[in-house]
């Protein structure tokens, strides 16, 4: 096999593999759906609202039922202060209670239990010869007490048992809010890694075109040689132009063999063959007043901002809350019985009730005042926050936008340009061979010609590029529902 027989195998292999092997294309949307389907960013980012959410609900544990168990024992020795006074007394005490936290009213109920068994040693009282004994040796004695502590101005309602639960609800929606934001961050990423694949295969073919011209010309100029038609230096810079020509398709070959691995990487796909997008075609994106009419209604970002100030709403009436002072309202029944034989002790027969109202505050109460002014001025930062993000929005779009129209006028002149380029590569050509020019202006005009359609092809990537920050900036990029309406001049 000759020098040249080698090349072109190898060009041929770089180009697009074996002759009649099918290759897949793939589109800018295919890939980035692939990517959501594979890309492991996405399966963690999904993880956010639901760690806000398991969060959330740990708050719910105050509802549950809290169960108290207090067994103990103490002995002691009391003054006496009557013939009555043990000198001794034992004493085993066995309490439980159950207490639930109301949350629609904000109140607690408690359901207690005691036992008591009492052992003391009471000296005998003695008149002559009669002891009388002064009381039992043990007592037995059992209490089932129900309590309801009901505020009547702090936390009225539960406001505050609450508090937790509801600022974790819009926890968990600001966490679903900001994997999107992520998920369509990395999408750009991927979208932009994309066209410059896109960009590299367009170079690839026009790199391949020109070597096909440079060889298709040398053959003729070394026919012409034969013919003693021209100088041996057409033929020199002939073969020259076409190892330049070479030497550019492989390298960005290699860039595009390169870039689509790393794209196949990415989307954890085996291969990827070639991009199936059309990158001269323009796109309607809309109006500058539309755009800002869906991002005001619609961002991401706003309602973030929207979020957070629900969030801090809800906290601010929470620590208003604890402003006020603390005026409970306590009602207490209990049943009890006690006897020194524990058969008898269980009867239950004497009650106890009561009705109290308990008051608390503190003088000054500085602490919860300052938290208050700080809440407010949280609120008022917030409200700034969303004018600023919605001014950096428009001012964002109305950059884009404006890029994107006026890269349309560029691209509009590409195309001017590649056209009078071909004429001008004709015009020379035609010169060339009828001996009225020289092979070098050829050339020149050729090279001219391609690098018009590679400053065309870089254009195109950018105008598309721009357009998938656009579609980033108004959340289009990961809903998928954007419809672009192709416009070719």
């Amino acid at each position: 096999m000759n020098r040249s027989a080698t090349r072109l195998l190898i060009l041929i292999t770089i180009l697009g593999g074996p002759v009649g092997a099918p290759a897949q294309s793939i589109t800018l949307e295919g890939y980035l759906n692939l990517v959501r389907e594979n890309h492991p960013l996405f399966a963690r980012e999904n993880l956010g609202p639901a760690l806000e959410e398991a969060s959330r609900e740990a708050a719910l544990g105050a509802r549950d039922l809290r169960l108290d168990f207090a067994p103990g024992y103490s002995t002691s020795q009391p003054l006496p202060t009557s013939a009555f006074s043990p000198t001794k007394l034992d004493q085993f005490r066995a309490g439980t209670s159950l207490e639930k936290a109301i949350w629609g009213t904000g109140g607690r109920l408690a359901l207690s239990w005691t036992s008591d068994v009492l052992s003391q040693n009471i000296p005998n009282i003695v008149l002559g010869d009669i002891s009388i004994p002064a009381g039992p040796p043990e007592f037995y004695q059992h209490d089932l007490a129900l309590a309801y502590t009901q505020p009547l101005l702090q936390n009225f309602r539960g406001t505050l048992d609450r508090l937790a639960y509801d600022l974790g609800r819009y926890s968990v929606d600001m966490a679903a809010l900001m994997a999107l934001e992520n998920q369509e961050a990395f999408l750009l990423r991927m979208g932009s890694k994309f066209l410059e694949w896109v960009v590299l295969g367009e170079q690839q073919a026009i790199s391949a075109e020109r070597l096909r011209l440079t060889r298709q010309q040398l053959e003729q100029v070394r026919s012409k040689r034969k013919a003693n038609l021209v100088d041996e230096v057409d033929v020199l810079r002939s073969e020259d132009a076409g190892r330049i020509a070479e030497q550019g398709l492989l390298l960005v070959a290699a860039q595009v063999k390169a870039k689509g691995a790393e794209l196949a990487v990415l989307a954890r796909s085996p291969e990827l063959d070639k991009p199936d997008f059309d990158l001269f075609a323009r796109v309607d994106y809309g109006t500058t007043g539309e755009l800002l009419a869906h991002l005001r209604d619609d961002s991401r970002l706003l309602a973030l901002v929207a979020q957070r100030r629900l969030q801090l709403e809800r906290r601010h009436r929470g620590l208003e809350e604890l402003t006020r002072p603390q005026l409970n309202l306590v009602a207490q029944l209990a049943v009890k019985s006690g006897n020194e034989a524990l058969d008898n002790s269980l009867k239950f027969d004497k009650t106890d009730a009561g009705l109290f109202l308990q008051f608390r505050y503190p003088l000054g109460n500085r602490g919860a005042r300052a938290n208050v002014q700080k809440s407010r001025l949280e609120l008022r930062r917030n409200a700034l926050e969303s004018d600023e993000i919605m001014l950096d929005l428009e001012a964002g779009l109305r950059n884009l936008k404006i890029q994107i129209e006026e890269l349309e006028k560029v691209m509009t002149l590409n195309e001017e340009q590649i056209e009078t380029a071909r004429r001008k590569t004709a015009a020379e050509l035609e010169r060339y061979n009828s001996g009225r020019g020289e092979l070098t202006f050829v050339i020149q005009s050729q090279d001219n010609e391609m690098a018009a359609r590679l400053a065309y092809a870089r254009n195109a990537g950018s105008y598309h590029a721009l357009g998938l920050q656009l579609r980033a900036l108004t959340d289009d990029l990961l809903d998928g529902d954007f419809i672009g309406k192709d416009r070719r001049p």
